[in-house]
């Protein structure tokens, strides 16, 4: 082979995304892969399941997982055991992960990131794995040298092998993303793709669009959700260009369900 004709050897692996719940897990995986496969919301805990979403780029493929985020479980015993659940898929998600980005928001630590912090320490045990600090929200700051004393102060906290500051929403123009892309590229292994590239997720189209209505509840009732939800399909039928969709909104409470339909069906109507 001449040297005209070497190419650079193409990358291919696993990255999992871990943190503390609303902290952009989900918004930056949505934001590297260009597509929505992940849903988003201000209301904790919306992610509920481990998501794979795939980028694929000529000369490597990224396979991100994407995590419920990790916290200390709740009083209420309905919750709590929800949340032993949602904290032991989040946990799980690491196994067999080339990279783990451990994400906080530029607004500093809180006692919620420690907690996450722990359960990743304690999860890797002795395992040699290369964890990326992401710091988001950069765009909340009003200059980066805000984040010299944060940087610092992580360091302190953990050996990361590397500290990314991002705008997962890519609001400006330094978001970093492009950085944080070549950063997990470089610590991935030499390997072809492991999928085709026209996949961007593991998880079927049915499952996409109860997530996606699961979604609008979050958003349009926040805290008011009652936190044991689910969205099951009963019907899903396509006609030509057009799909006729059924679904059936699980609640813990017979109390609930007025909570979810609003007066007059003006929650369900919207």
């Amino acid at each position: 082979m001449t040297q005209t004709e070497v190419t650079e050897a193409h990358r291919f692996g696993f990255v999992t995304v871990v943190g503390k719940p609303n902290v952009g897990k989900s918004t930056l995986m949505n934001q590297l892969i260009g597509q929505k496969i992940s849903i988003t919301s201000h209301r904790a805990q919306t992610t509920r399941h481990r998501i794979l979403g795939i980028r694929t780029d000529p000369h490597q493929q990224i396979v991100f997982v994407d995590t419920p985020g990790i916290h200390s479980v709740s009083k209420r015993a309905n919750r709590r055991m929800i949340n032993k659940v949602i904290n032991r898929t989040a946990i799980s998600s690491i196994e067999g992960v080339d990279v783990i980005c451990f994400m906080i928001t530029a607004s500093g630590w809180t006692p919620e990131d420690e907690h996450a912090l722990k359960a990743l320490i304690q999860a890797l045990g002795d395992r040699r794995v290369t964890v990326l600090l992401v710091i988001n929200k950069l765009d909340k700051l009003k200059s980066v040298n805000e984040l010299l004393p944060l940087m610092q102060a992580s360091n302190e906290k953990y050996a990361f092998d590397e500290v990314i500051p991002v705008s997962a929403l890519g609001r400006r123009k330094d978001h970093n993303l492009d950085r944080l892309l070549s950063v997990l590229t470089h610590y991935l292994p030499e390997s072809p793709p492991g999928y085709d590239e026209d996949e961007i997720t593991d998880r079927s189209f049915k499952f996409l669009v109860t997530e996606l209505i699961r979604e609008q509840l979050c958003r349009r009732l926040g805290d008011e959700l009652p936190y044991a939800t689910a969205v099951q399909l009963s019907q899903f039928v396509k006609e030509d260009q057009l799909y006729h969709i059924n679904a059936d909104i699980w609640v813990d409470k017979a109390s609930h369900k007025a909570i979810v339909i609003g007066r007059g069906g003006e929650s369900l109507k919207a």
